[in-house]
């Protein structure tokens, strides 16, 4: 009987724990064993779900801007120190079991869909949107973005300082070299580098 109601105190107390991360951010929807560091960012809350195990360390920033915005985390998913989610009205969605590490910038304009088991590495920069060069100048270069989308698929590891461009497919099990730029589909089980991005070698598939 004692070590029933001990069970049943620890429940309490881990659902009590997950009301005071969780409800006073006002996060839409947190799963079991959400961690949020109290020096994180949230913003628009409402627009941010979080499944279980997510883990957003300090100074993680997450904002759902703009109306139609929404921020998705999968299972186990650890949001890394000053990294920075910014949806700017489009979608950011993120599986399970990934990382995304320091100063990492995604910009979600044109939405952003990442796999599971993908790891995208420090000062990385993703941005799902573009500008009318022809526009420079006037108040319509900031205002009227363009954004076709970027998918990057399953078991994807991408080295630090990498920038991936918008309209972009990054395919399973491919790999991306630390400081390349990433301007045109990646086909699976590849590896890329360089300035724009190149295959040059192919992984054996399992």
């Amino acid at each position: 009987m004692q070590t029933g109601n001990l069970k049943t105190k620890k429940n309490f107390l881990k659902l009590l724990l997950k009301a005071l991360i969780c409800l006073p951010r006002g996060v839409r929807s947190c799963g079991k064993n959400v961690y949020i560091s109290p020096l994180t960012e949230i913003r628009y809350p409402w627009r941010v779900v979080l499944a279980e195990g997510v883990v957003l360390e300090r100074h993680a920033r997450l904002c759902a801007n703009l109306k139609n915005s929404k921020i998705t985390i999968g299972d186990y998913t650890t949001i890394s120190p000053y990294a920075l989610l910014r949806t700017n009205g489009g979608t950011i969605e993120i599986g399970r079991f990934c990382t995304v590490n320091d100063y990492t910038i995604l910009y979600g304009y044109g939405g952003i869909k990442i796999g599971d088991d993908v790891h995208i590495a420090c000062h990385t920069t993703i941005v799902s949107s573009s500008h009318d060069y022809a526009k420079l100048g006037t108040d319509g270069f900031s205002k009227d973005l363009l954004g076709k989308g970027i998918v990057i698929e399953n078991s994807v590891w991408i080295g630090a300082n990498v920038v991936i461009r918008d309209g972009v497919t990054i395919g399973t099990h491919s790999v991306i070299g630390a400081g390349s730029v990433v301007t045109r589909d990646i086909p699976a089980y590849s590896i890329a580098v360089g300035v724009p991005a190149r295959v040059i070698k192919e992984i054996k598939q399992k």
